[in-house]
């Protein structure tokens, strides 16, 4: 990409959106990317690292539902009023 703009278009120009990762040694930078990037993850000089205590899923077209975190339990669990 020849400017952070047009990295950003192209990011976002998409139904999906599950995750993006932004490589630069400028914090700054990092924290302007991910507030203009449109994904449900957005990993700064990484890729593929979760917190198992965080949820994680879809974002536009991607994915379908949540995973991790409380979220991700009340797949698999029911409440019943006592």
């Amino acid at each position: 990409f020849r400017t952070p703009e047009e990295a950003i278009e192209k990011a976002n120009n998409t139904v999906y959106g599950l995750s993006a990762g932004v490589w630069t040694d400028k914090g700054s930078r990092i924290l302007e990317m991910v507030s203009r990037l449109k994904a449900g993850v957005v990993w700064a000089n990484t890729f593929n690292r979760f917190d198992p205590t965080s949820p994680f899923g879809g974002y536009k077209d991607s994915g379908f539902g949540r995973e991790g975190g409380m979220h991700g339990l009340h797949a698999y669990v029911r409440l019943e009023d006592r």
